[in-house]
């Protein structure tokens, strides 16, 4: 049976606890700040005790569920509470980082991992019913790849492998598609408010619908043959009575606005948007067109 320990009864840590307790795993317990912390971890997941970083020496693998923040001392502090397990897995959960964290253990003879689900953790109960089916990156020395593998199946996860790119950048994408939606997401509903003239949870729905199927389209056909609205059209016009309207009914939500049609006037351009419409909008959107009681001309053509 796999012997396992979690560094960190968070939010992940949890979510990973709970999701490995079955036939094929023994989970150890967690190690934490606080002794109320792991124990509240362990009666979470249905198992475990609490743990002191003398215990991971019992453990085949041990999982740094930190934060990014932390992840350095975490493992530091383990390696100085212990002589490592010989040929344990020690793997991190982080984006950010890649094997490097690990390699004064590596030292020490442990095999190195990382396991990233790309799911969202609000909070871990919501996290671990979002692992399940969704997909995990993973990055190992060649002696841990079909550890992490059999891991990921026994968390729910579906194990995608990274060979090597740059990790922030990476991690810089996942925040985008995750935190970056859900922040949209929260202007959306406050642009409906603002405007008024439907329920809030008809306001809702019509956000549901047209993020849902704009995803869905970009998944079918890509971003660029996904867009539309007037961006896409090049009508400059709207894109100045948007601003406007912002101005007075939700200006905190400007900034956002314009760089995102600024993405979106990229797009179109991609499309074949014509270099004059192209031209209005980029100025629609630097404030450098008339308001939309005035009216708005693209400039001619070169």
């Amino acid at each position: 049976m796999l012997r396992v320990a979690i560094v960190g009864p968070g939010r992940v840590g949890r979510a990973f606890g709970r999701r490995l307790v079955g036939p094929r795993v023994l989970l150890l317990g967690f190690v934490g700040r606080s002794h109320a912390t792991a124990q509240a971890a362990c009666a979470w997941a249905g198992a475990g005790r609490v743990l002191a970083l003398a215990d991971l020496a019992q453990a085949h693998v041990v999982v740094f569920a930190v934060g990014d923040g932390e992840l350095v001392a975490a493992i530091a502090a383990a390696l100085a509470a212990i002589p490592p397990r010989p040929c344990s897995l020690w793997l991190h959960t982080s984006g950010r980082f890649g094997l490097e964290v690990f390699d004064a253990a590596q030292r020490s003879g442990v095999r190195r991992g990382a396991l990233h689900p790309v799911a969202p953790f609000p909070d871990a109960a919501t996290g671990a019913r979002n692992m399940v089916g969704a997909p995990a990156v993973w990055l190992g020395d060649p002696r841990s790849e079909r550890l992490l593998v059999r891991l990921a199946g026994l968390l729910g996860l579906v194990p995608l492998q990274d060979r090597g790119g740059d990790r922030v950048l990476y991690h810089t994408a996942c925040v985008l598609a995750a935190n970056g939606l859900t922040a949209l997401r929260s202007q959306v509903d406050m642009v409906f408010a603002a405007a008024g003239g439907l329920d809030r949870n008809d306001a809702l729905r019509l956000a549901d619908a047209l993020m849902g199927s704009a995803l869905r389209s970009c998944q079918e056909l890509g971003p660029a043959a996904a867009l539309s609205g007037p961006v896409l059209r090049g009508d400059a016009a709207t894109v100045v009575a948007h601003l406007h309207a912002l101005a007075g009914g939700a200006p905190e939500v400007q900034p956002s606005y314009v760089a995102l049609m600024h993405a979106a006037l990229a797009l179109a351009v991609e499309r074949g948007l014509p270099y004059a419409a192209a031209w209005a909008v980029r100025d629609a959107l630097s404030g450098l067109l008339p308001g939309p009681d005035v009216g708005v001309q693209p400039p001619p053509g070169d």
